[in-house]
């Protein structure tokens, strides 16, 4: 990586972060996809939710990452 890009400061825990964050965001969508109230728009790459699901969503996530890391 660096003798192809040597200005741009790559290195192995810079991929690896990525990856993490990826995998991270990734489980985190799929998981509201098997719920029945989110869809997906194909062909604006957008996630299909109602207001009032997606902020019943956002208090549950929040919940349950206060009451995990507390």
């Amino acid at each position: 990586m660096q003798v192809l890009f040597p200005q741009a400061c790559i290195n192995e825990i810079h991929i690896e972060g990525r990856i993490k964050k990826w995998k991270s965001d990734y489980h985190k969508l799929d998981a509201m996809l098997r719920r029945p109230e989110f869809g997906w728009n194909r062909n604006e790459n957008k996630l299909l939710v109602e207001n009032e699901v997606w902020n019943a969503f956002v208090q549950e996530s929040t919940l349950k990452f206060v009451f995990n890391f507390v």
